[in-house]
This record gives structure tokens, sequence and C-alpha cells, in this order.
């Protein structure tokens, strides 16, 4: 693992994603007195283009051909000089024609379709400690969270890496923090940026999410406010030092599935250069399409996954990130995703990578679904979370946990961290409820509703409030979409992602709104991060310590109603048990409580039933009602759930 003094900088080669030691590897590589350039192209000859971005003197180089692979060549030059700023570009000849201007995959300065030879040294802050239990994820999109005017941020730096790197920000020279500092106001561990690697904008002038990948190995030009040729870069190492010196990890939001490319008429880079050593393609010559964007990567070829181990490896070593969320891991097959996790681990352990499982079309390979993680070092997104707690996805009109209290036993296997069904440890579940992706919870309980009775903005926020608490006291890791705390709407849009600021934008004034929705995610947030038992490291502990009233301890329960008895196997949480209780109804429901524990101790592991000793105490409430908070009283008997709320009752060591 990094220590904590370290600092991450770029080797003194100028890093490319590929290692010196690795001959046969493409890439750029500034010496000393020269740079060496590297491409695997299928050609019968390459030639290299230099211009000088401010004289535009143009030098061009044959490259030499390596030996034959199956699917192109390794073709190389070393051009003596120092060409640190010059743009430089790919032409090629094949089957009698020529296709010039072609980007670098592996360049790393991208800016107006040119790669750039660039050396980058700002250094970067190192990660701080953080055991993957203790992750708890919150996704945003950079433009996104400081575009708002009212957000406090410097107007030169709204929507950019440094406007999520400033601290100080108000909205609207109010009290309530926005960008970084609210990040660590609401104390979630774990920043995932959506995509930051360079992508294309073919459907809104400024606004893309970043789902069109062009350059996976740079970062985003578009999000740099300064005008120098290598922002892009500092300003992101800037960023993620900011990020690390507030306590949190970063991980990247990356889209290896696919790129912006469309065979045969618009190639640029990768599906130019060598289109079967890094795509896969169907018997009749067309590309397959399991991303649904018009080609898949070839994840399992020789070049493909060489590519996929020296870009992730590159963003943690030359960047600093914390780790990857892959888009349509699916469609990765699982020996490389197993390789980038031996790779990636081997650097830090506790880096994080966890992806979607699934693909968004029909695949040659067998797709990557949930599984195939199984003990192999990475998560995966527990759609049996989302959907059970807010209905079938592509059914905006059927209501899940949280609105009717339907789909009880399939939340059940999500609080249990997918240990019953599909992983082996609640570190490889993550579980969620709102994401980029689809309606916010809030448009979606808002269209959930029958039209004769339509949930009030009250009742939508009790159920919001309930599915905060199931999901930071659930096993697995916990993640949330940026606003999802104060109760973020996209005007019923479900798929956003070129819809422009209007649609996209964070809009602080709801913080100042739904500040009570705001407090509970933090209080919430705390009550995890405080509690060990709610962040077990293990499918075995998670199955000794949760016994579900009904299932497990025959006790009844009404319609709509789960409830749990959580015990501490870990002899590390300040409770010996807590009772976690959710009704999903419309009406009030009675949960009987069992006779808590007798006190254990000091040191001693606790009973292994909740039920072996007489009541000598009562259960004591830690959550209830949208409250964090404590009455003061013992409970003893029963306890009385209002509609679309959870309970914690617990009780100390």
């Amino acid at each position: 693992m990094t220590p904590a003094s370290a600092v991450h900088t770029g080797p003194a080669t100028g890093y490319s994603g590929s290692k010196e030691a690795e001959p046969d590897a493409p890439g750029l590589f500034l010496g000393p007195a020269s740079t060496r350039f590297k491409v695997f192209a299928d050609a019968a000859s390459v030639r290299l283009r230099l211009v000088h971005p401010g004289t535009r003197e143009v030098r061009i180089e044959t490259l030499e051909k390596g030996e034959p692979e199956e699917d192109g060549f390794l073709w190389t030059t070393e051009v003596a000089g120092d060409w640190r700023g010059w743009s430089y570009s790919y032409e090629l000849d094949r089957d009698g024609r020529t296709l010039a201007d072609l980007v670098d995959p592996w360049a790393p300065l991208v800016r107006e379709g040119r790669g750039f030879v660039w050396r980058d040294e700002t250094p970067v802050t190192a990660r701080p400690a953080l055991d993957p239990s203790q992750a708890i994820i919150y996704e945003l999109h950079l433009r996104d969270f400081t575009r708002d005017p009212s957000c406090g941020v410097r107007a030169d730096w709204r929507g950019k890496y440094l406007g999520l790197a400033q601290t100080g920000a108000r909205f609207n020279g109010t009290a309530h923090a926005t960008g970084l500092d609210h990040i660590r106001e609401l104390g979630v561990t774990v920043v995932q940026l959506m995509p930051v690697h360079s992508f294309a904008l073919p459907y809104h002038p400024e606004y893309e999410w970043g789902y069109m990948p062009t350059d996976f190995n740079a970062p985003h030009a578009g999000y740099a406010s300064g005008v120098e040729l290598g922002a892009p870069i500092a300003e992101f190492k800037r960023l993620v030092s900011a990020l690390h010196e507030a306590g949190l990890r970063v991980t990247l939001d990356v889209v290896y599935n696919h790129t912006a490319e469309k065979w045969p008429d618009r190639l640029r880079g990768m599906m130019a250069l060598a289109p079967r050593a890094y795509f896969r393609f169907k018997p009749d010559g067309s590309p397959w399409d399991g991303s649904a964007c018009g080609n898949e990567f070839r994840s399992e070829s020789r070049r493909g996954r060489e590519f996929l181990l020296a870009s992730t490896e590159r963003w943690v070593r030359e960047y600093g990130v914390d780790g990857f969320r892959f888009d349509l891991m699916g469609l990765i097959d699982a020996q490389t995703m197993r390789l980038i996790a031996e790779r990636l681990h081997a650097i830090d352990p506790t880096i994080l990578l966890y992806g979607e499982p699934w693909a968004g079309g029909p695949t040659p390979i067998e797709v990557n679904a949930k599984g195939k993680q199984r003990g192999l070092g990475w998560g995966v997104f527990n759609d049996d979370f989302r959907d059970g707690a807010r209905g079938e996805v592509f059914k905006p009109k059927e209501p899940g946990f949280l609105a009717s209290g339907a789909a009880a036993a399939r939340m059940k296997g999500a609080i249990l961290a997918g240990v019953t069904t599909f992983a082996d440890d609640p570190r490889e579940c993550v579980n969620y409820i709102e994401c980029h992706d689809n309606h916010t919870l809030s448009d979606r309980l808002a269209m959930t509703a029958p039209a004769s009775a339509k949930f009030t903005e009250q009742q939508r926020i009790e159920m919001n409030l309930m599915g905060a608490l199931m999901l930071f006291t659930s096993q697995g890791v916990p993640f949330i979409h940026s606003g999802q705390e104060f109760g973020r709407s996209k005007d019923g849009e479900d798929n956003s992602y070129n819809l422009g600021d209007q649609i996209n934008n964070i809009r602080w004034a709801d913080k100042a709104e739904r500040h009570r929705l705001f407090v509970f995610y933090r209080d919430a947030i705390r009550l995890r991060r405080t509690h060990p038992m709610f962040r077990l490291t293990s499918g075995a502990e998670v199955k000794r310590a949760v016994r579900f009233l009904d299932d497990d301890l025959s006790r009844a329960l009404p319609p709509g109603v789960i409830a749990y008895l959580l015990e501490d196997v870990t002899g590390r949480d300040p409770w010996s048990h807590a009772l976690v209780a959710f009704n999903g109804s419309k009406d009030p429901a009675v949960v009987p409580l069992p006779d808590p524990p007798a006190p254990a101790p000091a040191g001693a592991r606790p009973a292994r039933r909740a039920t072996d000793a007489p009541p000598a105490r009562g259960w004591r409430l830690a959550a209830i009602d949208g409250h964090i908070s404590d009455d003061g009283r013992d409970h003893h008997g029963s306890y009385k759930l209002a509609p679309h709320y959870g309970a914690v009752l617990f009780v100390e060591r």
C-alpha cells in the first residue's frame, strides 16, 4: 500500500501507459535526447506526422515494421531531439487506401483531435487509507456539480476540474456548503467521477456525460479552465490531490467497452489502426454491438488486453486514482478483469474495482455477469437492491418496496449483499437505488404512484429517507448519486446524457429547501461509519450476523415489513445487537421486539442468540421516522412503525 507520506509523479521517462521493460508495447516514450513512438497497426506502411503548434513546422517519419502478428504489426521509430509540445498523428496505407490524422490510443494529452508529446511532473498527494469495507461511493458529473451560478464556485472554474477542487464554496452566500465542502460534510469516503477521459460530443455542442470515449489515456480537455497546453493533465492532478487531502478516495468511471468510432466511415484511432485487434467483428465483416453504441472492444485479444492493463495502471500510477467503475463491465471478459485486479492490487490491495455486470446487447463472448467476480478482486452493481427498492427499472410505473412494501424477498437478499446468491464477500456487492442512468429516485416515485393517489412531496421524502436508511444499514458497499441526498429531480427525464445544464445541473437550492433530508443522509452515513456491524467483511460473517424475524426467528410480521436482528460478530462494535425494521406499506405496522440480550462483560464475545437471556433491559432507538436520534427510553415487546419509514434499535455492549 502507498505510504501516507508518498506522492504520485510521472516516471522520469514520461509515462504513456506502457513500460520500457516491455519492448513490444505501444506508446510514447520520452528519453533524454530522443522520443520513441510505437503504434500497433494493421497496415502496409505507417508514417508519423509531427507539427509544431506555433510555427506549424512539419516533420514526417516512416516507422519500421515489426514481426507479423495475427491482427497487425508493431511499428516503431525514434526521433532525435526534444519534441515536447508538438502535436503528432499517424497515417497508414491499407488495401490501397490512405488513412490520415489518426490519434494515438496511447497519447497522454489530446486537444482538438490531436495527440501531443507531453510530460507532466505535477505531484499528486497520496491516497488516504481506506479499507474497501469502509467505501461509501458518491457519483458525480464534473460539470453538473459546480455549474450552477448559485454554487459559490469561482466563475471561471464552474463545471471544471478546479471547480470541484475549490474549498469554501457556499450556496448564495448562506451557510450551506456546496462542491467539495458539501461532499466532506456529507461524510462519504469515495468520489466516483463520471467519465473524465477524453470523449466526443456528437449530440450536444457543449454537454455530454462522456460515454462516447475517444482517448482513454488523456484527461478531457473541456474540463480544464486554463489555456496552457498541459492544463488538462495538471488540473486533473490538482483535483485528485484536493480530494485526497480532503480524506476522499477517487474512482473513475471508465468506458472501455466501446469507442465513439463507427465502422467503416468514422475512424480516428483504434478502429482505423488495427480494427480486428481492438474490436469484435462478425463473420459478415460488421462489428458486434454489445454496447448498443456501435461497436464493442475486444478485451480478450492480446493487444486489447494489453491496452486495458496498461491504461488502468497508468491512471493509478500517473494520476494517483484509487479505482475504477467499469461501464458495461459485462463486455470485458472475466480473465482480463482478473488480470487487471491482480496488477492493480499488486500496487495497492485497497484499490476499488467494480462495474456493471451486464451488456447492452448481444455479444459473442460469455458476459462477465454477477457471480463471475467471486473471490477475484472486483465488485458488481446489485440491481436487486435498485429494482427491489424502487421497482423494475424498465417498468417505470411498477412500485418497489419503498412505495408499496412489494419485493420484500428480493430486498432481503439485497440486504445480505448477495452472499446467498452471487457474492462470496459483501465487498463484492455495490448497493444502490439511484445512479446517473434512469430516473432519479424522486422522479421515479412521482411516476410510480397510481394517478388516483399521487404521492405528495412529503411522502416521496419519507420514502427517500427510508431508502437511505436501508442503503446505509445493509451489508455491501453503498453507492449514491449526487443530489439524491436532497431529492434531486431531472424533470422526469430518465436519460439526460445530452440534455444540457438546465436538466442536469445540481440545483443547490434543493439542499436548502430539503435540508432535513440532507441531514438524515449525513447522519445515516455517520451511523454506518461508527458501527462495523453494518459493514462486515466476509460472507460467513454476514450469514452469522443477520437473522430475519420472520424467516429465521418465526416472528410474524405485517405485509410489506422487513425486520431483522443484527449481531456484532466482530467484537468491535459499541453495540452488541441492532434490530433494523422497515415498513414499505401505506399503513402503520407493529414490529415485535425480541427480548434483548443480557449485557456482555467487557471484552467478551456477545451471546449467539438474542433470545437466550432473560429480558434485563430494553431496546434503545438510534433511528426512527426519518431522524437519527435516541428518545432516551427502553422499548420492550413491540414497536410501531409509521408508513414508509424505518427504524434502528440497539443494545449497547
